[in-house]
Formats: structure tokens, C-alpha cells, sequence
């Protein structure tokens, strides 16, 4: 019987990883007074934790709002792509490209994970 590799050095796909990453940049969409993450505090993943919690219940209302149910990650995403070709995420973009102009979002991820999506006119 071979020994399972703990969960956190099992390697994931580039198709995870990349869901993950466009994942969260949806959920930054509905963070709609912006956000403050400052790596050098000790309070940091707390910050981001709860960053999290909040930008996840904001898209779930979202999705009921739209009459969807669905809560794993995969089917969120999924949802989230179709409203995004449908244009209802548009005004999420409008106001998150206003937020990133400001000091309202101060986020330590590289400037180019910032802004990757497009609005759909």
C-alpha cells in the first residue's frame, strides 16, 4: 500500500490553478468599497480570509439574485463566465476599474493579475 502524499504537496493542474486565479478575480469585483491588503502586517491573512468571506457571500447574493443556487467553486465560475459574456457583470467592472484608480484598493499582487477581464458592450 503506497502513502498518500500530504494534500498540501500534491500538485494541482494548470487548469486549477488557473480557475483559482480567475476565481478570485471575479470575487475582487464584488468587493464594491475596495480593499487594503498590506503583506508586512501580522494581520494579513486574517485581512484576506475575511476579504474572502465577504467578496463569497456578495457573489452568492449575486447569483441568487439571477436565480442561481449553485455554491462549489467550479459551478460559481462557470456562472460567473456566462453573466460576464451576458454583460451583467458590467457595472461590477465600471466600478472596479473606478476603485483601482483610487486609494480605495491597495492589493500587493502584481499590477498585471489586476484588470485582466474585459467588458462585454
Amino acid at each position: 500500500m503506497s502513502v498518500k502524499p500530504p494534500l498540501w504537496r500534491t500538485p494541482i493542474s494548470k487548469q486549477q490553478k488557473f480557475d483559482a486565479k480567475q476565481l478570485v478575480a471575479y470575487m475582487k469585483l464584488f468587493l464594491d468599497d475596495g480593499f487594503v491588503l498590506d503583506t508586512t502586517k501580522a494581520s494579513y491573512r486574517d485581512q484576506a480570509l475575511s476579504l474572502g468571506t465577504r467578496a463569497e457571500t456578495s457573489v452568492l447574493m449575486f447569483l441568487e439574485e439571477h436565480n442561481i443556487s449553485s455554491r462549489g467553486s467550479s459551478a460559481v465560475l462557470k456562472h460567473l463566465r456566462c453573466l460576464h459574456r451576458a454583460g451583467a457583470l458590467n457595472s461590477k467592472f465600471e466600478r472596479h476599474e473606478q476603485l483601482l484608480q483610487t486609494p480605495a484598493i491597495q492589493d500587493p499582487a502584481p499590477g498585471y493579475t489586476q484588470d485582466i477581464f474585459e467588458q462585454i458592450r
